[in-house]
């Protein structure tokens, strides 16, 4: 039986890909924290040799946005030292290798939507380590390595979403009369759920080089929000914000959508409607 080893499999993507991975009938090999600590690239290295796994899915990362803007050289060394290490190592063993990689690599020429040919250029610290993090495996192991870039992540459920989602549910939960979005800044959605079927079947045909992975339609979170609350038939007020009420450490694209031009809509587990992602998603509400 083939061994997969799954890093990041604690968090929002990775218990979604664990559970599925093992529904398929791989062996699944998901190490501690500790044993995967990104900002220790040689023990993660070492590690991933010792195991000798037949693929590695690389979904561990520094995704806070604003940490790596106040800290670059975390962002570096997590997101691009460490990506480095895990396909050192999985050349080594010869595992086949998936990078989970992030829209957010693009948004300075303000491109409302950006395919798989477009030259990536991210605004901040995070986008640019992840970025780095591809170059790595495209140099080091592109003869058996497959990078997917996500849009914005939804997935986790009630106990696990903590993302713009979960926070709005959560707040309509304890009774707020009043939602509000952030309306100056777009992207696209990608389901947790959705995009670990698609890894799934990429694992099993070992998929190589590039592709984008988002639900169809560019959006705000209020955008989101609007269609939310018609869902879950919330009766209170809504109101669109600007990011200007909100300031960060690191700067936001105004656009950072994308989509893909090789994955095809017919294929099985291919991006939906941006609605129809939502909406299935929060199924796992009860909604």
């Amino acid at each position: 039986m083939p061994k997969i080893l799954i890093t990041g499999a604690s968090g929002m993507l990775g218990r979604y890909v664990h559970r599925k991975v093992k529904a398929a009938g791989f062996d699944v090999i998901a190490p501690a924290r500790t044993d995967m600590d990104l900002m220790q690239p040689k023990k993660v290295c070492s590690f991933i040799r010792e195991e000798a796994p037949d693929a590695v899915l690389h979904l561990a990362a520094e995704t806070n946005v604003d940490l790596c803007e106040r800290d670059p050289r975390r962002g570096a060394i997590a997101n691009q030292l460490a990506t480095r290490a895990v396909a050192q190592a999985a050349q080594d063993v010869r595992a086949w290798l998936l990078l989970i990689s992030t829209s957010n690599v693009f948004g300075a020429d303000g491109k409302p939507l950006s395919n798989e040919l477009d030259v990536p250029c991210p605004v901040n610290y995070y986008g640019r380590s992840k970025l780095f993090g591809e170059k790595e495996v495209e140099t080091m192991y592109s003869s058996n390595s497959f990078i997917i870039r996500a849009g914005w992540m939804i997935g986790g459920g009630r106990e696990y979403d903590h993302k713009f989602v979960g926070k709005i549910i959560e707040q309509i939960t304890k009774g707020s009369d009043t939602l509000r979005a952030v309306a100056d800044k777009y992207g696209t959605i990608t389901s947790a759920s959705a995009l670990a079927d698609f890894i799934i079947v990429s694992l099993k045909a070992q998929r190589l080089g590039l592709v984008h992975f988002a639900s169809q339609g560019v959006v705000s979170r209020f955008d989101i929000l609007d269609e939310l609350v018609r869902i879950v038939s919330f009766n209170g007020r809504i109101e669109p914000a600007m990011s200007s009420e909100f300031p960060l450490s690191a700067p936001r694209p105004v656009f950072e959508g994308i989509q893909s031009i090789y994955v095809d809509a017919s294929e099985d587990c291919a991006p939906r409607f941006w609605r129809d992602d939502l909406r299935s998603y929060l199924s796992e509400f009860g909604f």
